[in-house]
């Protein structure tokens, strides 16, 4: 496989120390944040910041009698500030240099009861916290559906109908945060925006929104040239640039009459075994993994054809994507696999998944018996015509 040299490792690692260009950010104002916690009264709080890494403990705050505060501290370019009751229970702020902020809120659900002012970063993120909480809401109240209605006759229809309401609520949120990152493009508080999840699901990446990122990290580089949440996104970007250029590198070398990419990995005993050592046999290369119910229901067909075809020279070399052996054997077994099995046990992670572009599994690539690619990623129902017009 080629490698690119779009993007080369010592200049990622000027990056990384010089940032985004030749201004510098620097400044000695203190920021100041107080307020009034309701329920609150003589409580510690922890203040944090978080990095694009890790949350790092920064100092107490002791709330008085009445549940008031006021703090100081010393910092010297934006960054994200954490007001912190407990790891399930806090406040957000995207903060700047001279800001005097202040907060009002309920010790019982910070989240939700807050107010912030004197910081137009921290505003935002207030505002995007609210709009996830009111899909939250939304989100559960289908639920609250969902379980009053499961078992009953109407039940498969108002299950689709709960399906694609879930599915607008998540749209309406990654449309909102779409639109505060297109009205706040020089804001630091729009790389929280980026990286928002609803529930468990991301809203943006950078495969399917790849322009938001780039925008946001051209224009913040530009006011922020050396913070570090911006020099981590400027990385991000440029890691998506070099990964995608490898892809449609890999995409020509893919093609079919190409010769497929060797892989050598080890087998269940711990053997290696090479793919081109089954030259001489057409051979189905399937991408599959333990925890792919797809993947599980193909073995059926693909033993049924091992066994139909076998004989006039046909092949599996089955790469698992599993993440332990236990899974991958306990699978081999319960499938009554009886075909090459190799694995890394390195999951989506495996070298083997950028060579072949696998975006999800079972991947197929059917290849003839000089080794050269006779066509990829098809269903295990068209496997068969396939073998028919090449064995």
């Amino acid at each position: 496989m080629k490698k690119s040299g779009l993007y080369s490792i010592s200049f990622l690692l000027s990056l990384i120390w010089t940032g985004c260009g030749t201004k510098t950010e620097t400044s000695d104002k203190g920021l100041v944040v107080s307020g009034q916690i309701q329920n609150a009264a003589d409580t510690m709080l922890l203040f944090e910041e978080l990095t694009p890494t890790e949350l790092i403990p920064i100092d107490t705050i002791f709330t008085s009698d009445d549940g008031s505060f006021h703090y100081t501290i010393d910092i010297n370019e934006a960054g994200f500030y954490r007001i912190t009751a407990n790891p399930a229970n806090f406040i957000t702020l995207s903060t700047e240099p001279g800001e005097e902020i202040k907060v009002i809120a309920d010790i019982e659900d910070l989240p939700s009861t807050y107010s912030v002012s004197g910081s137009p970063g921290s505003e935002i993120l207030h505002n995007l916290s609210q709009v996830k909480a009111e899909g939250m809401m939304k989100a559960d109240s289908l639920r609250k559906i969902y379980r009053e209605h499961r078992g009953t006759p109407e039940f498969p229809e108002i299950r689709e109908e709960l399906r694609a309401e879930y599915r607008e609520i998540k749209n309406r949120q990654r449309e909102y945060v779409i639109n505060i990152i297109e009205n706040n493009i020089t804001s630091l508080a729009s790389v929280l925006a980026l990286y928002q999840y609803f529930e468990n699901n991301i809203l943006l990446n950078e495969n399917d929104h790849f322009e938001y990122f780039e925008k946001l990290s051209s224009s913040l580089c530009d006011v922020y040239p050396t913070n570090k949440h911006v020099i981590d996104l400027k990385k991000r970007v440029h890691d998506h640039k070099r990964k995608e250029q490898q892809r449609l590198e890999n995409e020509k070398n893919l093609a079919a009459g190409n010769p497929a990419p060797e892989i050598v990995l080890p087998d269940p005993q711990g053997n290696r075994v090479s793919l081109s050592s089954l030259r001489g046999n057409v051979v189905l290369i399937d991408f599959w993994a333990a925890w792919c119910p797809p993947c599980r229901k193909a073995n059926v067909i693909l033993g049924e054809l091992y066994e139909k075809y076998h004989h006039k020279g046909f092949e599996i070399y089955g790469v698992s994507l599993d993440r332990t052996r236990e899974q991958w054997i306990s699978a081999i077994e319960n499938d009554n696999i009886t075909w090459h099995q190799v694995s890394d046990l390195r999951f989506m992670n495996s070298p083997v998944v950028a060579l072949y572009n696998i975006l999800e599994i079972p991947h197929a690539v059917l290849i003839d018996r000089e080794g050269n690619i006779i066509a990829r990623n098809f269903s295990v129902d068209e496997l068969e015509d396939l073998l028919i017009a090449n064995l």
